[in-house]
This record gives structure tokens, sequence and C-alpha cells, in this order.
């Protein structure tokens, strides 16, 4: 092996000078260096504002979406807390109605005129059926006025306290509870029962 096989890479580099831009001669280097800064900033900012203004078109149309999706929400949201108020005012009524009936239990007996007014004068063997525990208060007062060859009174467990039901060969005046509940909350777009 030779002298010149053994060099390394360091010791074949040569220094070389690095040349310098010469200005053309009659420009001012200060001159020519301030029009090339100019030109690179007015470069670099028109860039940047394309890049800004592309960004910004981004995040206006995801501030769109945002907004949108936020109206979207907000009417589900009401939707769902109009259902839940109705769901608790009607929890509420039905829990004012029943305490009513337990403290004023005779309040059965506007009812049960009510719905014998519905009837037809002309109906024979008509049963009115009642709760037993209402059975004992709406008897005293009915027995007087009461045309016993016309509606006879029948006690049923079946009929929840406050309501009554009128069974003729004409048809039934359902003046029961959960009938009279069913008719109040479908005015309100619901379907709950009574006992829901």
């Amino acid at each position: 092996m030779s002298r010149d096989d053994e060099t390394t890479a360091f010791e074949r580099w040569e220094v070389v000078e690095l040349a310098t831009p010469v200005p053309p001669p009659g420009l001012d280097p200060q001159v020519e260096l301030a029009r090339l800064r100019e030109q690179v900033r007015a470069e670099a900012y028109a860039e940047g504002l394309a890049a800004g203004r592309a960004e910004a078109e981004q995040s206006c149309v995801r501030m769109k979406q945002l907004v949108e999706s936020f109206g979207d929400t907000l009417d589900n949201l009401d939707f769902r807390l109009a259902d839940m108020v109705l769901e608790l005012a009607l929890d509420i009524a039905r829990q004012v109605v029943a305490g009513e009936l337990a403290a004023h239990p005779e309040r059965i007996l506007e009812v049960v005129n009510l719905a014998l007014k519905q009837m037809v004068e002309s109906t024979r063997e008509a049963r009115l059926l009642l709760n037993p525990d209402d059975a004992a208060l709406v008897r005293p007062h009915l027995e007087q006025v009461l045309d016993k060859a016309r509606l006879r009174i029948v006690e049923d467990v079946r009929i929840v306290r406050g309501g009554c039901l009128i069974e003729t060969p004409h048809g039934d005046i359902d003046a029961t509870l959960p009938a009279r509940w069913r008719q109040v909350v479908q005015v309100l777009g619901s379907s709950r029962d009574w006992l829901d």
C-alpha cells in the first residue's frame, strides 16, 4: 500500500475559499441587501397571510359545524326537558289526586252524580260499580233519591277508589279514576296510565 492509499478523507480535503457575491458595479451593497430583505419579508408575509387565511377558513368551517351541532343538541335537550317536566307534572298530579281522595273521600259523590247525569233516562237495570269503601260513602246519600228499579249499587274491589263505572244495556259510562286520568294525559300528549 502506498502512502496515497493510506490518506484519509480529512487529509485529502482541500480548503476552498468561499466566494462572496460581488454586486454589480454601481450598486450599493447596503441598498441591495435592504432590497433583498424587503423582497424576502414580502414573500414571507404573503405566504403567512395565505396560510393564515386557509387556517381561518378551516376554523370558520369547524366553528359553523360546532354551532349547528350545539343548536341540534339544544333542540334535543328542549324536547327531553319538556318530556321530563310533563312526566314530573303527571307524577305530582297523580299524587295530589290520590292525596285529595284520601283526605276527602266524599268527592266520590261528585263523580257519581256526573256519571248518573250522563245516563239515558230510559235506561233500566243499570249497575253502579263502586269500590267497597266508596260504596259505603255513596249508599247513604243515594238511598233516598235512588230509583232501585233503575239503578243498583254493586261493590267491586277492581274499581279504584275515587271512580265508578255504570253498566247499562246501552253501553257503559266509565268514570273510573284510570279512565279519567287517561283522558287528561292524552290531552297532554302522553300515554301514561294511572298506575305507571
